[in-house]
């Protein structure tokens, strides 16, 4: 095959799969959307890093174009098959309600496409970049309890053999001048991410073999979890120092990111000094006899366009399905009436409310309004779900106690205790100078 030709071929291959990837997060925008809002939530979230992993995968892709190019594209009608799996295991996870199991489907989806419209080999040579993105997929949830566990079990283990005063309730440490809880943001989850990824990336790059690897990953991993025990001893021993009146009481997010830093210089550093098994020069010549194996692709036109629309097609079987499945059973004009309860104990109402406080739950039928007594004033606000589907349910990621570009929020309090069954939690909202507390619960029935 001619230079010309191949650079052709890939012109057309690079444009296909250009267009299945535009079209993909078209169809699964709302997931799309989902793992942007994670990789936004740069305060509370573990996912800030996920436009970075997307620039080093792109990175990676880029800087091995040459060896892809002496590669022919072509399109696997096995793949096919991927896609259509894909999308039944996407339709699934919207049936069941599973953001997690949808933003893996995407991944997949980049996955099955890239085999779908450019074959076997050049999947392989792409494998480990495209799985990289997996560092930004909220697939490492699962981990947080383990990581709450270890944490709080080391800490109070080292702080006892420093001989001071104290006991461990569960995830809690009780100090004599206060209570520190190893909570979920503080499982270290949002430095073994970046950890995991950076051993990943290192030991692709720098080392040959697959054991290697896998060492410098764990070692890697290894060094992000300690760095976050090392935050929580050091937050605990000048808690206990200080009668809880450290800065880092307050803010120790940071004091991770430090620990984190300086361990992943010590580790360079001892890299350096220590032999490493660099990829043996001669490798590269080794390709390229293996190049002569390459063959050529042997479909026509007609056979790489069919691949490309059925692949199309495939990507909006999940949907479909789902958009079907949801709206069997559907009720779009049913009438729901919420009442109100009359006011007691000197309440008045309900009466119509005059602020701007307004609740955003997507697809609820709902109902706001206020009552007063003397010189005291509360809003109620009820929401209800006749019926819920893919982007108005009521557990929605999108689902705001507030209006968000007019309150912000201040402090989440969390679970003030049970009432009838019924978890009831705490939100303190900011607008300007003005604040409003809220209470709030979701019915099981």
């Amino acid at each position: 095959m001619s230079a010309e030709q191949s650079s052709y071929n890939w012109r057309i291959a690079g444009l296909s799969v250009s267009f299945l990837l535009l079209l993909m997060l078209l169809i699964y925008h709302e997931t799309v959307l989902h793992l942007i809002g994670l990789w936004n939530d740069l305060e509370h979230g573990a996912y800030g890093h996920g436009y970075l992993i997307l620039a080093v995968s792109a990175y990676l892709i880029l800087s091995n174009r040459r060896a892809l190019s002496s590669l022919p594209p072509c399109p696997s009608y096995l793949a096919l098959l991927a896609v259509f799996a894909v999308s039944v295991f996407w339709m699934l996870a919207v049936l069941v309600d599973v953001l997690m199991l949808q933003t893996v489907s995407l991944l997949l989806f980049i996955l099955s496409i890239v085999w779908a419209m450019l074959g076997n080999q050049v999947t392989r040579k792409l494998l480990f970049p495209i799985l990289f993105i997996g560092f930004a997929i909220p697939i490492w949830d699962s981990l947080i309890p383990v990581l709450q566990d270890l944490s709080a079990d080391v800490v109070f283990r080292l702080i006892r053999i420093l001989g001071i005063p104290a006991f461990q309730q569960g995830n809690e440490i009780v100090l004599p001048a206060g209570t520190l809880s190893v909570t979920e943001g503080c499982s270290g989850l949002r430095y073994l991410l970046p950890g995991m990824a950076l051993g990943a990336l290192y030991g692709h790059l720098n080392y040959a073999t697959s054991r290697a690897r896998v060492i410098v990953f764990l070692i890697a991993s290894g060094a992000a979890v300690l760095a976050n025990i090392l935050r929580i001893f050091i937050v605990v021993y000048v808690g206990y120092t200080t009668d809880m009146q450290h800065p880092f009481i307050k803010d120790h997010l940071a004091l991770g990111w430090y620990l984190f830093g300086g361990m992943v210089i010590i580790l360079l550093v001892v890299d350096t000094l220590l032999y490493r098994h660099y990829q043996p020069p001669e490798i590269e010549s080794v390709a390229e006899d293996n190049n002569s194996l390459v063959t050529n692709c042997g479909k026509g036109k007609l056979q790489q366009m069919s691949i490309f629309v059925v692949t199309a097609v495939l990507l909006s079987t999940g949907p479909a399905a789902a958009y079907w499945v949801s709206h069997q059973s559907s009720s779009e004009n049913m009438q729901v009436e919420i009442e109100l309860p009359s006011g007691a104990g000197g309440w008045k109402g309900p009466i119509d409310s005059d602020n701007d406080w307004m609740p955003e739950y997507r697809g609820a039928i709902a109902r706001k309004q206020a009552y007063k007594k003397g010189d005291k004033r509360i809003d109620l606000y009820i929401g209800h779900y006749p019926q819920q589907k893919q982007g108005k349910e009521l557990i929605f990621y999108l689902n705001r106690i507030g209006n968000q570009d007019i309150w912000h929020s201040r402090n989440s309090k969390g679970s003030l205790g049970q009432t009838n069954d019924r978890e009831v939690l705490e939100h303190l909202l900011q607008k300007g100078r003005e604040q409003r507390l809220v209470w709030y619960w979701y019915p099981s029935t």
